[in-house]
């Protein structure tokens, strides 16, 4: 089989994959060049970096590295991962082994979280809505889905398998503002650590004053800063559990702030967590193992958190939304939040080359320790004011790198 050289307009998508190159995951930079062909029909491209020297595969950090299987065979494997079908289903259907379907899985949800950890991590989400849902694995387990979703694009900041704890809430609420511009606006339902993990995560010291001279000083306490927005949406069940009654509460910010921000912030006039309530909708029709009466359950609660990782990014990326059509034009969430400009096909993705940034991730994970960090804990005579919007931006500046763009 003879090959020709490409064009180099065909490498723009590329980067080279050496953390230590100065041009690390920054593609269209004129760096990669062609090398030569591999392979047993030498149809696998080799490609070589001009900066330091890397060769490397055209394969590599897509879903086709170290992959025998056909690209038409992947294409569709993504496809049935994002309609639901259960793992043996999708296994009878290719003429596939159920351990290559599992394979699949693995590889696929690692290289999902790698990328949306890299992307996600500079953008502006006015509004924030926060919820875990009851899920079941095998045998007789429970696992509760955490998620944050933003408001208005549809767009799926954070979800994370784990027990319904203060600390599950905590850091999800630091994974959120950690990724985002400015401290967006909360919506939760009626879960009371949430309240506490907010404090936790963006409380400020509050020291109350000593009336007179005589006694004791009071203890500080940690209060809600002034740019902290924060509301919940209560259901009042009967004893059957049916729902007779929806009460909404501000915490944080007093009522008539609180609806003159979802005004500015165009989020509309009423609180509430439809976006979440529909969104949970959409995972269990989509999701076998997380279909209320299914026997597809899950035995991993790893393989859980896979599949359920691989759902949000074709979520992201790849679904267009009908609330978010504009005309003819369909748009995904990615295209509503400003991470990209069109619609991502499911060739596109599967070959989009992922390489994760160490630094990046070391970056991101220091900064949501320092967030988890209780302010009392941390600087227990400073930090008595919040940060103000211009400090938080600058921060994210400084943390933020050229991210690689869709193909």
């Amino acid at each position: 089989m003879t090959q020709t050289t490409p064009a180099p307009e065909k490498y723009t998508r590329f980067s080279c994959p050496n953390p230590q190159c100065p041009r690390f995951n920054r593609p269209g930079e004129g760096n990669i060049a062609h090398r030569s062909w591999t392979g047993t029909h030498k149809h696998i491209e080799r490609l070589r970096c001009t900066a330091c020297d890397r060769e490397f595969s055209e394969r590599e950090g897509t879903l086709m590295a170290r992959s025998k299987l056909p690209e038409d065979t992947v294409v569709r494997l993504a496809k049935c991962q994002r309609w639901g079908v259960c793992d043996e289903g999708t296994a009878d259907i290719w003429a596939v082994d159920l351990k290559t379907v599992h394979r699949f899985q693995h590889v696929a949800a690692q290289r999902a979280e790698t990328h949306h950890r890299q992307v996600v991590h500079v953008v502006d989400v006015p509004g924030v809505q926060l919820d875990e849902a009851h899920s079941k694995l095998r045998p007789r387990q429970v696992a509760w889905i955490h998620t944050a979703l933003a408001m208005g694009s549809w767009f799926l900041l954070w979800v994370d398998v784990g027990p319904r704890t203060q600390e599950m809430a905590s850091t999800l609420i630091a994974q959120v503002v950690a990724r985002t511009r400015a401290v967006p606006l909360f919506l939760t339902d009626g879960w009371k650590a949430y309240p506490a993990a907010l404090l936790q995560v963006l409380g400020v010291v509050y020291r109350r004053r000593r009336r007179g001279t005589v006694g004791r000083k009071p203890k500080p306490r940690l209060a809600a800063p002034p740019n902290l927005f924060y509301a919940q949406v209560v259901k009042v069940r009967d004893h059957a559990g049916c729902v007779v009654d929806v009460r909404r509460r501000v915490v944080f910010g007093g009522p008539r702030r609180f609806v003159k921000q979802l005004r500015l912030r165009q989020l509309g006039t009423t609180i509430q967590t439809a976006f979440m309530e529909r969104w949970y909708g959409t995972l269990r029709g989509l999701g076998a193992p997380l279909r209320r009466r299914t026997r597809c359950l899950s035995w991993s609660r790893v393989r859980h958190r896979e599949r359920l990782w691989l759902m949000v990014s074709l979520y992201n990326f790849v679904m267009p939304h009908k609330s978010l059509r504009q005309g003819r034009t369909r748009r995904t969430p990615a295209m509503a939040i400003g991470l990209t400009d069109h619609v991502w096909s499911y060739r596109e993705y599967i070959w989009l080359p992922v390489h994760a940034d160490p630094v990046l991730r070391r970056q991101m994970d220091e900064r949501i320790a320092r967030l988890l960090t209780p302010a009392l804990q941390d600087q227990p005579i400073g930090r008595t004011q919040a940060p103000t919007h211009a400090e938080t931006l600058a921060e994210n500046e400084k943390e933020a790198s050229p991210l690689p763009k869709a193909a």
